[in-house]
């Protein structure tokens, strides 16, 4: 997992690009890039996103977008599940993985360090809170499982963000996540707050609720206002609660708030807690590369690699790992080579290769085959 892949004669004075994917992902990359590149098309294999534009920018399908694949550099702004079947069909016309296209999360923190002397990250949420309105019970941070409930303190977790951004100049997306964030009784504060403080440098800001809490107008305007976005989980199709996630668009509809509701989400099989998965040592490197996750996340003062080790420690449910967090306060801000280490953090260039947590979790990775039913709450 490399940090040095960009060949500067193909990379440094790129100045237009084709991105390739409009899931998820994609969208949030799209605001950051816009700001430096001129993107020439957004390409998708979903023929249902295809033949429209967005914001004057086509968004076309893999065979109409061939002969613009010859020409100009790919950016593929999609999970790292689906990059094999897009790298697949690159690779099929030609072109050559890291010199004509490369996953975005690769391209962002090299590409601004290199040429920008800026550290930019794709991905890192911060969870404000334990407490729940639901008891899931495969939630993919194992909240129903937490020895103690925990509302963290605001204080903590300002100090939190303001060791991360003396660091990082720039994050393309960071989520407020719990639990569930609207059972935070300081969410206005440490909003405003955040909003104030770090708007300028945080791409895509949301907040992901289950949708079964409607917050008050203070709370919507101050997300109005900041341009927080709200990601609904609905699993109302298999809890009964839709009228609740009905009211609660139709309350973010009116205040011009940009929501997603997202729906028939499926769900991984970690195993941890009570299935544990058992990697070797040899196994546990592989199935840690093949996870790849983005899903970081900043609590006391570190940068954790992966969300979901950091939620087993931290509900007392497995060990903490040295190997998985960065102390932030030990980097010195003023040293770009000392903040680059945060680049190869998240790239997973972790001693031993691999976490500690990654033995017994089966991981977002491709060779996790299983799943489990959505949602389905403990009795």
């Amino acid at each position: 997992m490399e940090l040095n892949i960009l060949r500067d004669d193909l990379w440094k004075d790129v100045k237009e690009l084709l991105l390739f994917g409009y899931g998820k992902q994609g969208k949030k990359a799209l605001e950051t890039l816009k700001r430096d590149f001129k993107v020439i098309a957004i390409i998708d294999n979903d023929v249902s996103k295809t033949n429209v534009d967005f914001d004057g920018i086509p968004i076309i399908g893999f065979e109409e977008a061939v002969k613009l694949l010859q020409k100009y550099k790919v950016i593929v702004t999609t999970a790292e599940y689906y990059y094999r079947e897009i790298k697949a069909q690159l690779r099929g016309i030609g072109l050559i993985e890291n010199d004509d296209y490369v996953m975005y999360q690769s391209f962002i923190m090299e590409w601004y360090y290199k040429y920008k002397k800026k550290i930019y990250v794709p991905k890192t949420d911060i969870t404000i809170t334990s407490l729940c309105s639901l008891k899931c019970e495969n939630c993919a941070l194992f909240i129903p499982y937490w020895k103690n409930k925990i509302s963290f303190e605001t204080g903590q977790l300002k100090k939190d963000m303001d060791s991360f951004f003396r660091c990082v100049d720039f994050v393309l997306d960071m989520d407020i996540v719990g639990g569930e964030p609207f059972l935070y009784k300081e969410l206005d504060e440490l909003l405003t707050w955040c909003g104030r403080k770090y708007r300028n440098k945080i791409g895509y800001l949301g907040i992901i609720t289950n949708g079964t809490i409607i917050p008050g107008d203070s709370t919507l305007d101050i997300i109005k206002e900041y341009n927080i976005g709200v990601s609904i989980s609905d699993y109302s199709e298999f809890l009964g609660y839709e009228a609740c996630v009905d009211d609660l668009c139709e309350k973010l509809q009116e205040k011009g708030i940009e929501f997603k509701r997202n729906t028939g989400i499926q769900w991984f099989d970690f195993g941890f807690p009570e299935k544990k998965y058992c990697f070797d040592e040899k196994s546990a490197k592989n199935h840690m590369e093949s996870c790849n996750t983005i899903c970081h996340c900043i609590s006391d003062g570190r940068l954790y690699y992966c969300a979901v080790a950091w939620a087993a420690y931290k509900g007392g449910l497995y060990p903490d790992d040295p190997k998985g967090y960065v102390e932030l306060s030990e980097i010195d801000e003023n040293s770009l080579e000392e903040k680059k280490q945060i680049l190869d953090y998240c790239r997973g260039n972790i001693r031993g290769d691999y976490l500690e947590f990654c033995k017994v979790c089966g991981g977002f990775g491709i060779d996790n085959k299983n799943r489990v039913k959505t949602a389905v709450q403990i009795k």
